[in-house]
């Protein structure tokens, strides 16, 4: 009995030390969890060397992208937009709105500022991402960067492709049809919006002449109506003097014709 029940003391002892040692093992796991945890936050908030020179390599990577891409003239890639592409007749297609090319262009500056950026040459590629500025607000440099690009497209689709050169070709046959047909119709209605002016104009010059001549007659017919009046006050007026002359009224002698 004395044998047996030391033994059973032995188990129980040696498993308890077991649970002892796990739970230990767990407290010493979540320790270290822990402390990797708060490592990982030391780590975004204040970065070590290591880091800030891979910030610095990252800086200077994205400064020269853009400066290269401002010297080949893709100002596309200058700002990280979409490029432009063409659909089956080779026509310029760009669904970037201003709103997102503004967002771009914001991006792209807070990117490259001297401010922010540790790189040499940052002043360098924020006045290229200024000058792209410029030329995307400008309309008709803004269509030739973008039909440019267009163009560059589409022979990259025919040398990919022959057949979609071929089918490039009827679409544009087509298309130009099209443009033809709406070209000669806007003449059409151009022509008859002009003749339609110059009949409006002529009746009006018309009915100006009419009213000036309406006008001219009753001026006429008052002047006329004055003068008989002014005569007659005038004929009155002599006849009603104090001297009593009398008005001798002499009529003509009419003419006697010898035949």
């Amino acid at each position: 009995m004395d044998a047996l029940e030391r033994a059973m003391r032995n188990r129980v002892r040696a498993l308890e030390d077991t649970s002892e040692a796990r739970a230990a093992m767990r407290r010493r796991v979540e320790n270290a969890r822990a402390r990797v945890a708060s490592d990982d936050a030391n780590a975004v908030t204040t970065p070590n060397a290591l880091d800030r020179a891979r910030e610095d390599v990252e800086d200077a990577d994205v400064v020269a992208a853009v400066l290269d891409a401002h010297a080949r003239g893709d100002y596309f890639a200058c700002l990280n937009v979409r490029r432009p592409t063409c659909d089956d007749a080779g026509r310029a297609t760009w669904d970037v709105s201003d709103a997102e090319l503004n967002r771009a262009f914001r991006r792209a500056s807070l990117r490259v500022h001297p401010d922010k950026n540790r790189a040499s040459d940052a002043r360098k590629a924020f006045d290229a991402i200024g000058e792209t500025q410029k030329l995307f607000r400008d309309g008709k440099k803004r269509a030739e960067i973008v039909r440019e690009a267009a163009d560059a497209a589409f022979k990259e689709k025919c040398r990919r492709d022959p057949e979609f050169a071929r089918t490039a070709m009827r679409a544009r046959e087509s298309a130009n049809a099209d443009a033809y047909a709406d070209e000669m119709r806007r003449q059409r209605e151009e022509a008859r919006r002009r003749a339609a002016e110059k009949r409006a104009k002529g009746a009006r010059r018309k009915r100006e002449e009419r009213d000036d001549a309406r006008d001219a007659l009753e001026r006429m017919a008052k002047s006329l109506e004055a003068e008989e009046l002014a005569k007659a006050n005038e004929a009155k007026g002599g006849g009603s003097d104090g001297d009593d002359a009398t008005v001798v009224v002499r009529r003509k002698p009419k003419k006697r014709f010898m035949f």
